[in-house]
């Protein structure tokens, strides 16, 4: 079984953002799905910075 592992950083404070609820569609993510690679594990961290978190997704197929 194959695996992917993809991390991504997504800015949690936009200072131009008045509404601090988002949602966030990651491409790159989606276009695995898409092409048959399924999320195993998808893991959350903090950074340094509180306006950043980090997002990783462990894909499998």
């Amino acid at each position: 079984m194959a695996q992917k592992v993809i991390t991504v950083n997504i800015n949690v404070y936009e200072q131009t953002v008045t509404n601090r609820h988002s949602a966030y569609e990651i491409k790159d993510v989606n276009k695995y799905l898409d092409e048959g690679w399924v999320i195993k594990q998808c893991l959350q961290a903090t950074t340094t910075s509180a306006n950043w978190t980090n997002v990783t997704f462990i894909l499998e197929k």
